[in-house]
């Protein structure tokens, strides 16, 4: 992995480009030397040299400022910092309704803009294509007229500004004014007035006890000022704590304060894993992204792969799969350098630690006494053999790691690294939040980006609800279900991988759910256009509780809708039957939680328009009180109750509770009820669900397995379930 960067892009324009109606600006250019001054200051500054651009003048070009910014933006990792300033005019031409406006360069041209609107530096290209994009933390500092706009420039992109995405929560900008408000230069200051109080700042008017500006300080310091017209801040929740400037401590503050030469500083307490965070994304760029990644053949099999990888990956001399059975072992599969018999003592001392701590020690590392060193970690445990893999002299850096390196080996063990990387990868850095808990910041960030990755590889495919009835032309696929798969071939859901955001916490999740469902309208609309049917038939899709009670999914929801031009009723959120309903940690809810979380459904499905359905009901966390209270949903029942040697008792009360609100006049018709995973195995017969008054199967029984597109049934199968249901068959 490359080491973070720090960049700084600074713009200074005094002279208007051509044929701008604007006066001349006396200090921008300065403006912008004196903010470069300040972050390379040798004393206080946290930019290098070379990582600091300037456009000043006649230098300051469109064209230039946008292939260097987006040239940052393509080789950013997680962990880079940018800092965009600019000082000059902006333009608000008349023919874009005021919903961007353009930084004035050296040679800007607004007679070719109507024509030509990109031949200029928006500020929405600034939000979508620069900070957007950008895998790191970003900042912005307009110095100029019209500012504010940037809040709202190009709002086609407006809402994404708000969903639960990483480059947008770690994106934070100060404007120097209000939308329609003028920023103004101070004779007096000799700088703009905003750039004035920013320079303040960063010198160390807003340090903080340890003597560190972040952009948040800088921001609230800058506010405080005074300014008419106030200068506007988007100050996000992550990133604005990342310093800018750490100005030392004058001998006349020390003084003030009564504190000595030295008073220390207060640190946030030590992750453990802190001091491995460089070895441990190297050793994942090795495993999982390296040009010299070892290439395999065809007839290799997987253990084979995985330890050739993982001798690569590691630097080691050697490894090989040991099982220890007591005292004994034998070597399952090893690379081309293990010697058996050389490393017998020392496999002999790792059999007696293996098979004692096989469980409660991730791993050990066994020495013989000279320069050889071997790291051992067990990967499988049957009866009394342990199977473990057996790292002969790894890098040094990776070995230092200890415990984390053992978590990572065996978690790689247990995934696929060379036919699945991405899942794999993955599968590795959920195997230490397990283990360690708190990643630190840069690890935890990227592990988000692959998380992102791996879900937005995955397929959408449909599997159809039929409609029963007694006469073949009733039968009929009433709606569909979209299930993610890892590819359209495979029948099983990737659980696995799905159920990975729960061990991270509500962002993963929510995304994890922003990404599906968007996925699933987008591809069912293609879908549906394609299949040439009349009109479009519902379609439900999968949500955590939590997603449900965050504003940032339901508004991904939304935007999806619209996108896609598919009316909101025709949605149905199923809520998941993994999730309790309950306040999280540190949550508190002003009603118990059913009656809270029914509030929550019902003002949602006013707003929106949308319906929700309380999925496999019968299993995991979808209860009868569940399924009764939350009166608003259809009701989904999992294929678990069809083999329960009471199915037909508990599905006529299922039948009577979604009947409830209409037999008490409080409703017009009973609730939607859905027979989930019915197939030819089932002891119970299409016709006793039919009898119990519920009309809606999904499964396999109808010949329609679940695809990519969209396909009705085939009259022969309309006869055979319509025989079926009239007891014929």
């Amino acid at each position: 992995m490359a080491p973070s960067k720090r960049q700084a892009v600074l713009i200074g324009v005094n002279q208007c480009g051509y044929d701008v109606q604007l006066p001349a600006l006396r200090f921008a250019e300065s403006d912008a030397q004196d903010l470069r001054a300040v972050l390379l200051d040798q004393d206080y500054g946290t930019f290098h040299d070379g990582d600091v651009k300037m456009f000043i003048g006649p230098k300051a070009t469109w064209r230039e400022i946008k292939a260097y910014l987006r040239e940052i933006v393509v080789g950013s990792g997680p962990s880079d910092v940018l800092l965009v300033y600019f000082a000059g005019h902006a333009l608000v031409p008349e023919w874009n309704d005021q919903l961007d406006a353009y930084l004035v360069t050296a040679d800007l041209d607004p007679e070719v803009l109507p024509r030509e609107p990109d031949n200029g530096l928006r500020m929405s290209f600034l939000k979508q294509d620069v900070f957007e994009a950008f895998a790191g933390t970003s900042f912005l500092v307009l110095d100029c007229c019209q500012a504010g706009i940037y809040a709202d420039a190009d709002r086609r992109h407006f809402a994404a500004m708000h969903t639960y995405r990483t480059q947008v929560d770690r994106h934070s900008a100060l404007l120097a004014c209000p939308r329609g408000g003028v920023a103004r230069e101070s004779p007096e200051y000799g700088h703009g007035v905003l750039t004035h109080h920013v320079l303040r700042a960063l010198r160390g008017d807003a340090a903080d006890e340890g003597r560190r500006v972040s952009f948040a300080r800088m921001a609230a310091f800058v506010a405080e000022q005074g300014i008419d017209p106030p200068p506007a801040q988007w100050v996000k929740t992550y990133g604005p704590a990342t310093p800018l400037t750490q100005p030392p401590v004058s001998r006349h503050d020390r003084q003030a304060l009564n504190t000595p030469a030295n008073p220390g500083i207060i640190r946030p307490c030590k992750n453990p894993l802190e001091d491995h965070g460089n070895s441990i994304m190297q050793l994942l760029g090795r495993m999982f992204r390296g040009l010299n990644r070892p290439r395999y053949h065809a007839q290799q099999g997987g253990p084979a792969e995985r330890v050739e990888l993982i001798r690569y990956a590691v630097d080691a001399d050697s490894v090989a799969v040991v099982e220890f059975i007591g005292d004994d072992f034998r070597v399952m599969d090893k690379t081309a350098r293990f010697d058996r018999d050389l490393f017998r003592p020392m496999l002999e001392l790792a059999a007696d630690e293996a098979v004692q701590y096989r469980t409660s020690m991730p791993g050990h590392v066994v020495s013989d006494g000279g320069r050889r060193r071997m790291l051992c970690v067990p990967v499988k445990y049957v009866d009394e053999r342990v199977v473990a893999l057996a790292v002969v002299n790894p890098a040094p850096a990776q070995l230092e790691m200890g415990e984390p390196l053992a978590v990572i080996l065996r978690a790689v063990w247990d995934s696929d690294p060379v036919d699945d990387p991405v899942e794999s990868e993955m599968t590795v850095m959920t195997a230490l939040r397990i283990a360690f808990g708190r990643l630190p910041a840069p690890v935890y960030e990227y592990a988000f980006t692959i998380y992102q990755k791996l879900i937005d590889s995955m397929t959408m495919v449909f599997q159809p609800v039929v409609e029963l009835s007694r006469h073949p032309a009733g039968v009929g696929v009433h709606s569909f279900e979209a299930l993610a798969r890892r590819n359209e071939r495979e029948i099983s859901a990737p659980l696995a991988a799905l159920r990975m955001a729960y061990d991270w916490g509500d962002r993963f999740i929510i995304e994890r759910d922003a990404l599906l469902v968007s996925k699933a309208i987008r591809s069912y609309a293609e879908a549906a256009g394609a299949a040439g049917w009349q009109g479009i038939k519902p379609l439900s899709v999968n949500v955590a509780v939590r997603s449900l009670l965050r504003d940032a999914y339901l508004q991904q929801v939304s935007k999806a809708l619209a996108e896609a031009d598919v009316n909101p009723g025709t949605l149905t959120l199923e809520i998941s039957e993994q999730d309790p309903i309950e306040p999280g940690p540190g949550e508190d809810w002003p009603q118990k939680p059913l009656d809270y979380f029914h509030r929550r459904l019902t003002a949602l499905a006013k707003k929106l328009h949308i319906n929700f359905a309380v999925d496999d009901f019968g299993v995991g966390h979808a209860s009868l009180a569940r399924m009764a209270e939350l009166r608003l949903t259809q009701i989904k029942v999992d294929r678990a109750v069809l083999h329960h040697p009471l199915a037909v008792d508990e599905l006529r009360l299922v039948a009577q509770v979604a009947r409830y609100a209409r037999d008490q006049g409080d409703a017009p018709h009973p609730r939607a009820v859905v027979v989930e995973g019915y197939d030819d195995e089932a002891p119970v017969s299409l016709r006793q669900i039919w009898d119990l008054g519920i009309h809606h199967v999904q499964g396999y029984f109808c010949g329609a397995v679940a695809s990519a597109s969209l396909h009705p049934l085939d009259g022969d199968m309309q006869e055979q379930i319509a025989s079926r249901i009239k007891g014929e068959r």
